[in-house]
């Protein structure tokens, strides 16, 4: 990446994102992508520190930038994530439609270095035209395709306030995803036996699936019989208008019954993503109407995969998730517009900066 640029094109969305999808990310293999936008975000003049992370048995990094604002205003933690679900460079190419696409079988990595350069092109922007602005940290998060793995590991996160933006929502830009739901999961082992044994366990998995209470879904995922031993799978949903905690409870309650009705010889309960619902959030009202002052109409959506975000809430943020206008993710089908990365940039700025009007907005 180019470091000591100051040039508006070269600090553009578009600019940085055709920078960043030239280094590889896997999940677990982001440190040179970190180390490039830590160098980049030292060259504007924010401070930066990296934290290292465990990723799957590799050594990663977390990227944390900050840069001092109005102390008179509540502070703001945007975030994206570095990492990408598939390894490899793209051959990248800008149609003339627009359209950013790669030409090779990886997938273009927009999922999620649109929103990390997004991110870096918005901060960028307010700084250099001296715009008032809250005291903005900035987290670049490692292994979030792989559980949010980077967010958790800053637990208890390094961020005074409350108020978050999250930019990795599928959607087009101007999506806000206002509520997401959970997901958890269970894995058993059973002893085996005859056949009518593993039709009774089998018969008794579907009925608790079934059984799990209001609020709450379960899907048996996964049931495989062998010689050696039997492996059982739940997922489990949670709705974002049960609070997290009672889901949680009421989980903990219904596996202890579906251990009592099965006797697994073995029991793992994983939370991937807690539910999260930031409706309620003045933070959230203030979101959409800055958005709208640059001429983006928001839509308010529930999310059903979960992010780094559905962690934020969980550690006591109030994050908004972004749509980063990119379509297909994960697939060799990625592509995003070249005019999503600047609207997308253009709608950080205002949501960051503070505007020349504003009426009295609620803290949070």
């Amino acid at each position: 990446m180019k470091v000591a640029s100051h040039s508006a094109d070269d600090e553009s969305a578009l600019a940085l994102f055709l920078e960043l999808v030239r280094i590889d990310s896997p999940s677990g293999g982001e440190q040179r992508l970190a180390r490039a936008c830590a160098d980049w975000m030292r060259s504007q003049g924010l401070s930066v520190d990296l934290e290292p992370v465990d990723v799957m048995g590799e050594r990663s990094t977390n990227v944390w930038a900050y840069t001092a604002g109005d102390s008179a205003l509540d502070p703001v933690l945007v975030c994206a994530h570095l990492d990408t679900r598939w390894p490899g460079i793209p051959d990248v190419r800008r149609g003339a439609d627009g359209w950013i696409e790669s030409r090779n079988a990886v997938p273009l990595g927009a999922d999620d270095k649109a929103g990390v350069a997004a991110v870096m092109s918005a901060v960028s922007t307010i700084l250099r035209r001296g715009m008032r602005h809250p005291p903005i940290h900035v987290l670049f998060t490692v292994g979030e395709e792989v559980g949010s793995i980077g967010v958790r590991a800053s637990e208890p996160i390094r961020f005074g306030g409350r108020r978050a933006v999250v930019v990795d929502a599928d959607g087009p830009v101007g999506t806000l995803v206002e509520s997401s739901y959970g997901r958890a999961q269970a894995q058993m082992r059973f002893r085996p036996g005859g056949e009518a044994r593993r039709y009774a366990v089998w018969r008794a998995l579907q009925e608790a699936a079934k059984q799990i209470g209001p609020g709450l879904s379960a899907e048996l995922v996964r049931f495989d019989s062998r010689d050696s031993e039997w492996e059982a799978a739940f997922t489990v949903w949670v709705s974002p208008e049960i609070d997290w905690r009672i889901a949680n409870a009421r989980c903990q309650t219904w596996l202890k019954e579906v251990e009592r009705n099965t006797a697994p010889q073995e029991v793992k309960w994983d939370i991937v993503y807690p539910a999260y619902d930031v409706r309620a959030s003045s933070w959230l009202h203030v979101v959409k109407r800055r958005i709208e002052r640059v001429r983006v109409a928001p839509a308010c959506v529930r999310m059903r995969d979960g992010c780094d975000a559905n962690w934020l809430a969980a550690m006591g943020a109030l994050p908004v998730n972004i749509g980063v206008g990119y379509e297909f993710a994960h697939s060799r089908a990625e592509r995003i517009h070249a005019e999503s990365l600047e609207m997308l940039s253009r709608l950080l700025i205002a949501v960051l900066a503070e505007p020349e009007r504003e009426g009295s907005e609620a803290h949070v």
